[in-house]
Order: structure tokens, then sequence, then C-alpha cells
């Protein structure tokens, strides 16, 4: 397994990112609707910058927003995280 998929809010933010874009701020208030608690932004900032600084996720400047997307590599992650779970809870 990736390194990166090792943290579940990494994962998780790549998760949220497969197939969309989004502002910084939509994308911490989806994980924390999903986790149902605060994220501590900090936390949060480590997250986004580990995952630009090894390359699945690339950030845009829109106006005052930093606005990320998946790159190639973290859509792959997340396929590849998706297979495994299919094989583990489907039972394949």
């Amino acid at each position: 397994m990736s390194k990166w998929l090792a943290s579940g809010t990494r994962r998780d933010i790549c998760i949220l990112l497969y197939g969309e874009e989004m502002p910084a701020q939509k994308l911490k208030s989806a994980l924390q609707d999903r986790y149902d608690r605060r994220i501590d932004p900090e936390q949060f900032r480590a997250a986004l910058r580990a995952l630009e600084d090894t390359g699945h996720v690339e950030k845009r400047v829109d106006g005052l927003a930093d606005v990320f997307s998946l790159s190639e590599a973290g859509r792959r992650g997340v396929e590849r995280q998706y297979e495994w779970f299919e094989q583990r809870v489907g039972g394949e």
C-alpha cells in the first residue's frame, strides 16, 4: 500500500476529490461531515500538503480560494484502494 493511503485523513481527502475538484474549505467541511466531528485546521492543511508533496493532489488558485483536485497518481491510488476494499468486503 502506498504510504499516502496509510493515513485515513489523506485517503478520505482523495476519495472526496475523486471525479471533482473542491475549494479547501468545502473539502474540509465534507470531511468533517463524514467524520461527524471537527477537524483540526493544521492537521487538515498538513494532510493536503503531504498529498501535494507526493503528487497525489494538485492545487490551483481561484480568486482567494485554493482549489484541489486529484492528480493521475491520486486517481489510480483511490481506484486501487477501492479494488482492495471490494475484494475484502465483496468476498472475492
